[in-house]
């Protein structure tokens, strides 16, 4: 069983097909340590030396200082070691220029003295780093629950309010009906939109108005007679709403797709295209590059005049924004030039024949 575990947890470091070889390698490598010496509880000396990992740094994989993944030698182990090293140079340099007549024996126990006093003390120093850390990873969690919780609570009372639409209790706010009608809706309005663009350019707010409401009652009236005879077929309400949603999205790319071929044959793209053909026949192209590229250029102009007619409907259509507020400064310069009642202006200073005469108003 330690076995098969082990190689579980191998398998998620290293892959299922490398776990096997990486665990008989540490077991070759704890045997070849004991340097000969015979193993006479097997069970025991598995569990105890053979199958645990022995990792001398903090990286995951690795294992007696060799990356398990890899093979090679543990780049943070040698981080560790040359740490280590550097370390005991500093403390020998230290004891070296406050005590330069020590003996070298002398020299070598303060060295390992003061060295094992940094060591204990960078090891209570990590000790509380962890234990901090330790405490500000329970906090999180204990928020984290906490927000959940929370959350879980939001949600409930969302699932619990009734539909906006039709009143079905529990319907998160909108029921799927409901949800389906409105989708519907937008799609009839934005189909709108479409076949009121396509109409011709909008100089007069009146007329655009005028062309969407036309394109609206059309397309409403289409999925209307559709939902009826929906109705009176038996279907129930829910794959009603769902038909017309499919209905109003299929409208939407008709009239669309109806706009764009209109105005695939405008003279802006028409001659949109002859441009396009004369240059590419101006840099020896062939006919059927030429072609091409002038198809390509009359599409990117139906769609730019799809959007610029798009824009000129909604902005026509749109109901008037709000003034904007002015601020106590504006307000304060504005009244500030105007003039009072009976109010006598200031006198102006007018330049003549080289002297200022006052002259009043």
């Amino acid at each position: 069983m330690a076995l098969k575990a082990e190689l579980r947890r191998l398998t998620g470091i290293v892959g299922s097909e490398q776990a096997p070889v990486v665990l008989a390698e540490r077991l070759e490598r704890r045997l070849a340590a004991q340097h000969g010496e015979p193993v006479r509880e097997p069970v025991g000396w598995l569990l105890s030396r053979g199958l645990p990992q022995r990792a001398e740094c903090y990286a995951t994989a690795c294992d007696d200082q060799v990356r398990m993944d890899t093979g090679m030698v543990c780049p943070s182990c040698q981080l560790l070691i040359e740490d280590r090293r550097a370390l005991r140079r500093q403390v020998v340099q230290i004891v070296a220029t406050e005590l330069p007549r020590l003996a070298p024996p002398e020299a070598r126990a303060e060295v390992e003295r003061r060295l094992s006093q940094e060591v204990a003390l960078r090891a209570a120093q990590e000790a509380v780093r962890r234990e901090r850390a330790a405490v500000e990873q329970a906090r999180r969690k204990a928020a984290c629950a906490q927000r959940s919780q929370e959350l879980a609570v939001v949600k409930a009372e969302l699932a619990a309010r009734p539909c906006k639409g039709c009143g079905v209790p529990e319907a998160g706010g909108l029921c799927l009906v409901c949800s389906q009608i409105r989708t519907a809706g937008k799609a009839l309005e934005k189909a709108a939109q479409f076949a009121a663009a396509v109409s011709g350019p909008v100089q007069d707010p009146g007329v655009a108005v005028g062309r969407l409401e036309t394109s609206r009652r059309r397309l409403e009236g289409e999925v209307g007679r559709a939902g009826e005879r929906l109705r009176r077929e038996g279907m129930p309400e829910a794959g009603v709403a769902w038909e017309v949603r499919t209905l109003a999205e299929h409208l939407l790319h008709k009239e669309r797709a109806r706009a764009l071929d209109g105005l695939l044959g405008s003279a802006e793209a028409r001659a949109e295209a002859e441009r396009a053909f004369a240059v590419v026949r101006a840099r020896r192209g062939s006919e059927q590059q030429a072609r091409t590229a002038a198809e390509q250029a009359r599409q990117r102009c139906a769609e730019l005049l799809l959007d610029q007619r798009l824009g000129q409907v909604r902005a026509a259509t749109a109901p008037p924004a709000p003034k904007r507020s002015i601020g106590w400064r504006e307000r304060v310069a504005a009244l500030a030039a105007c003039p009072l009642d009976g109010e006598t202006r200031a006198p102006q200073l007018a330049a003549v024949g080289g002297r200022k005469s006052v002259s009043a108003a």
